[in-house]
């Protein structure tokens, strides 16, 4: 870096030369940031473990999480033990706000993080990069349009700690191609507009984008209901969703211990915090019943 910088005083005018400093200072100034972001939360989750976990059922709270998803994760982890250090994460945007960034980043996991924009994987790879400097794990961070034809080869087999799928499309169609792999927890989206009762999931689309599909954003996905019957038919149990009524939380029936009793979806269904400020859930439903579904 100091060789650059004195071959570039000699070659560019001192205003440009004054710019580009600027911009060095800026982006070492955010790599800090981002390792002290970092060095913060896991001082947060040493000095506060007993405090974080000791409500029930799963405390939430957010570090790099879009909502409570982090403290909802951890608290798995904390009753079924975390032996396989390992994640796959489809649909990550820029990485700021996901539900496994806290594993990747804060952790010492090693991972896989997935998207199809390429901004938001560029994005997400400086974020990673500026977090993980200095550390020995690994994450990458790769650009692909995931579907259920190419799902397996992606995301490879065998046991995994955690796999989670947020992609506001083809989340049914994905979780159950993907049948290489055996992750011990389970995240996937739900889409709370479709309400709590109803067995239902949008048609397959590989190329399927959710404001294409529909100008309110509500047509995507599938109901916590389909999502609970998949994962029955997989082995795993629904034990959670966030209270903003985004995630749902499975576990592999293998390693669920008592104090986590299996739950259902009518039980546990959340509806979507922020669309409920728009529009009522049988508003919501009534926008997009029209559309096609596929009953599961």
């Amino acid at each position: 870096m100091k060789l650059h910088r004195r071959l570039l005083r000699r070659l560019l005018p001192p205003r440009t030369l004054d710019r580009i400093n600027h911009l060095w200072h800026l982006d070492e100034r955010l790599i800090e940031l981002e390792a002290r972001r970092a060095q913060l939360a896991e001082v947060v989750l040493r000095d506060r473990y007993t405090e974080l976990f000791a409500t029930a059922p799963g405390p939430e709270f957010g570090i790099f999480s879009q909502n409570g998803e982090d403290g909802i994760l951890l608290w798995l982890l904390e009753e079924t033990g975390a032996p396989l250090k390992t994640f796959v994460e489809i649909g990550i945007q820029d990485a700021r706000e996901c539900n496994t960034a806290l594993l990747g980043c804060v952790l010492g996991w090693d991972g896989l993080m997935v998207d199809a924009d390429p901004r938001s994987v560029a994005g997400a790879r400086a974020q990673v990069g500026r977090t993980l400097r200095c550390r020995p794990n690994r994450v990458e961070v790769r650009q692909a349009l995931v579907t259920r034809d190419n799902v397996n080869a992606l995301i490879g087999e065998g046991e995994l700690g955690v796999l989670s799928i947020d992609v506001d499309g083809m989340d049914y169609w994905l979780w159950k191609a993907a049948d290489r792999v055996q992750p011990r927890i389970v995240i996937v989206e739900y889409n709370a507009s479709l309400g709590p009762e109803a067995s239902i999931t949008v048609p397959y689309q590989p190329d399927f984008f959710y404001l294409k599909a529909h100008a309110s954003g509500y047509y995507h996905g599938a109901s916590l209901a389909a999502l609970e019957k998949l994962g029955r038919e997989k082995g795993y149990t629904l034990v959670a969703v966030c209270s903003a009524g985004v995630n749902a939380f499975f576990l592999q029936d293998s390693i669920r211990p008592a104090t986590l009793p299996a739950r259902n979806a009518r039980e546990l269904f959340r509806p979507h915090l922020v669309r409920q400020r728009l529009h009522s859930q049988e508003e919501q439903w009534a926008l997009i019943r029209p559309l096609p579904y596929e009953r599961v």
